[in-house]
């Protein structure tokens, strides 16, 4: 169990330390993003750097938020019952919403 929460809490900080420049960057670019119109936003998407490290941002972002709202389920529910559904309902969040989200950049893009 030690070495668990161990590995969560580097996942944690190592997860923290990718998303700093990747979120510096969605700011940056995304913030432009909003004033264009449709075809300048399929354009971005279509560059293959910028659509990978937009998946990229996307799938650790959301692994992020798993592991640390898993950590706040572990310390602020104490049923087991109702920890193991709010640990399988974000699971199923944090894995659902990525895959939908890539999937509608592939449809965009196309």
């Amino acid at each position: 169990m030690k070495n668990i929460a161990v590995t969560k809490w580097i996942l944690q900080r190592v997860s923290a330390v990718i998303l700093l420049p990747l979120l510096l960057w969605f700011l940056f670019i995304f913030l432009n993003l909003v004033k264009q119109d449709y075809q300048n936003i399929v354009l971005f998407f279509q560059d293959d750097i910028k659509f990978i490290i937009t998946l990229v941002f996307l799938i650790i972002s959301f692994f992020h938020m798993k592991i640390g709202m898993s950590e706040i389920f572990e310390d602020y529910i104490q049923n087991s019952r109702y920890k193991s559904v709010a640990n399988l309902l974000m699971t199923a969040f944090a894995t659902v919403l990525p895959l939908l989200t890539i999937v509608s950049l592939f449809f965009i893009i196309k």
